[in-house]
């Protein structure tokens, strides 16, 4: 029989984690229950961290933090998100159906690590950090976090509590764009997320991340690097998506093939380039 504790702080998920290593974690349960469902019985043990207040919030402002339960609903229908950064609600908005959006968690999206999760290539360029809580916080860089499918350097004593960044500045714009084999409860062909600094008609920075194109979500830094210092009216897109098309790992499978993820992503590079660029400034009146 499996063991079931529902903790109702933080600091009692804590202490029963550093004495119960091998139990598995639950908060929406969308990856879970899905992944255990023939073996439940047998698992040693669950902790659900549903109850955990402290852990559903969302603060806003120059530093934003988000709560590991937050669902993905709540952040696409959050005001503030809406406005400030629109395409991290619009990867949240794309996730599953209803349903998962309402249970489904930020954290545990994160925690399960797959390649293509679409909350993580909006968080990665947005320069996200983790919160992992064991024995004592620590933070590590989302774009650190995912070692490999399925896998993160979350300790077996330790609890992802939140992920934290800054509020893009007013010369910033983003954007989130996903390919799939349906409009709703697709899991992503290829994705990618871009922020962009522009400064005197000048790319003076930008972040890219894709989803679905290799073990991990991707930080491009190769055709960020060929892009950067560009005019916005001048960018040399073909070399980019060349660069890029280099710097991917894609795969075959079900949802498309390596051949057809590459010409995917950077065709999906080109759009997303141009709506950041599209959407520098429009989004900072509070």
């Amino acid at each position: 029989m499996t063991t079931y504790f529902a903790p109702s702080t933080l600091e009692e998920a804590v202490a029963y984690l550093q004495a119960n290593q091998t139990i598995k974690i639950i908060a929406g349960g969308t990856d879970l229950l899905v992944a255990h469902y023939q073996e439940l019985d047998t698992l040693p043990g669950l902790m659900d961290i549903g109850n955990i207040a402290e852990l559903k919030t969302i603060a806003t402002g120059e530093e934003v933090e988000i709560g590991a339960l937050v669902t993905h609903e709540d952040i696409a229908r959050h005001p503030w998100l809406q406005q400030h950064v629109p395409f991290l609600s619009q990867g949240a908005a794309q996730v599953g159906g209803p349903q998962i959006r309402n249970r489904g968690t930020i954290g545990g999206n994160l925690v399960h690590a797959s390649p293509a999760a679409d909350g993580a290539p909006p968080l990665i360029v947005l320069g996200a950090v983790v919160e992992l809580t064991g024995s004592a916080p620590v933070q590590v860089p989302l774009e650190e976090f995912f070692i490999g499918p399925g896998k993160t350097v979350l300790a077996p004593d330790q609890i992802l509590t939140k992920v934290k960044f800054s509020k893009p500045a007013a010369n910033q714009g983003g954007a989130f764009l996903k390919l799939g084999k349906r409009k709703a409860m697709a899991i992503a062909t290829a994705s990618v997320a871009v922020l962009v600094t522009v400064d005197n008609n000048c790319l003076t920075d930008l972040r890219i991340c894709l989803g679905s194109v290799g073990p991990v979500p991707l930080r491009a830094r190769k055709t960020e690097d060929v892009l950067r210092g560009q005019k916005v009216d001048l960018l040399d897109l073909a070399a980019a998506e060349k660069k890029l098309q280099e710097e991917i790992s894609p795969i075959d499978d079900i949802r498309g093939s390596a051949e057809y993820r590459r010409q995917a992503a950077g065709a999906l590079l080109r759009r997303a380039l141009q709506q950041a660029i599209n959407n520098v400034g429009v989004t900072q009146n509070d």
